[in-house]
C-alpha cells in the first residue's frame, strides 16, 4: 500500500513539475527559432490563432458599426486603407507592399470569408488595438474611433471593390 502511493505521488509530481521544467530549458536554450523566415509550426499557429481568436472575442465590442454606409464613408474609408493598410494586407486585384510580403505571420487577406464572418466589433477590436507578435499595430492611438469605424465599413466593402477604388488603391 505504501509503495503505491508513493508511486502514485511521485507520477503526480513528475506529471506536474517536467512540463514547465521542460518548457524553461527549451525556452531559456534558445532552441525555439522565433525568425519572421520561418514559418510557424503546427502547435505555435494552433496556440498563437486560438489566443488571438478567444482574446478579440472577449474584448470586442458586441455592436454594428454606428456609421451608415455611405459613398462618403467608403470614400474616407478608402483613404485610410491605402495610408494605413494596403502596404501589408493588399487589396483584391492590389498586390500588397514589400512590407506584407515580408510578415509572419502574413497579413490576412481582409476581404476573403474568414475576415469578412468576423463581427464589426471584432474588426474595430482588431483595427484598434492590433495584434500582439503579428505586424498588426493598434491603431487607437493615432486615429478616432470613427476613422477605425470608416477603415471597418471599408473592409466590409473590399470584396465589392469598383475597378475605380482599385484604380485609387493601385500604386
Amino acid at each position: 500500500m505504501y509503495d503505491l502511493k508513493v508511486k502514485f505521488a511521485l507520477g503526480v509530481l513528475v506529471g506536474v513539475l517536467l512540463p514547465p521544467v521542460v518548457l524553461a530549458v527549451v525556452t531559456l536554450a534558445g532552441w525555439l527559432d522565433m525568425s519572421a523566415t520561418r514559418p510557424p509550426g503546427l502547435i505555435e499557429e494552433l496556440v498563437g490563432s486560438t489566443l488571438s481568436d478567444r482574446s478579440v472575442a472577449r474584448r470586442a465590442p458586441k455592436t454594428k458599426n454606428p456609421l451608415p454606409e455611405t459613398p462618403a464613408l467608403l470614400r474616407a474609408g478608402l483613404e485610410h486603407y491605402r495610408r494605413d493598410c494596403l502596404v501589408c494586407h493588399g487589396a483584391p486585384g492590389v498586390p500588397q507592399g514589400e512590407i506584407g510580403r515580408g510578415l509572419n505571420p502574413p497579413a490576412p487577406d481582409l476581404w476573403s470569408p474568414d475576415t469578412q464572418e468576423a463581427s464589426d466589433g471584432e474588426l474595430f477590436w482588431v483595427v484598434a488595438h492590433g495584434l500582439r507578435m503579428t505586424g498588426m499595430p493598434g491603431w487607437l492611438p493615432s486615429r478616432s474611433e470613427r476613422e477605425i469605424w470608416e477603415m471597418v465599413a471599408f473592409v466590409r466593402h473590399l470584396p465589392k471593390l469598383t475597378a475605380e477604388e482599385r484604380g485609387a488603391l493601385a500604386p
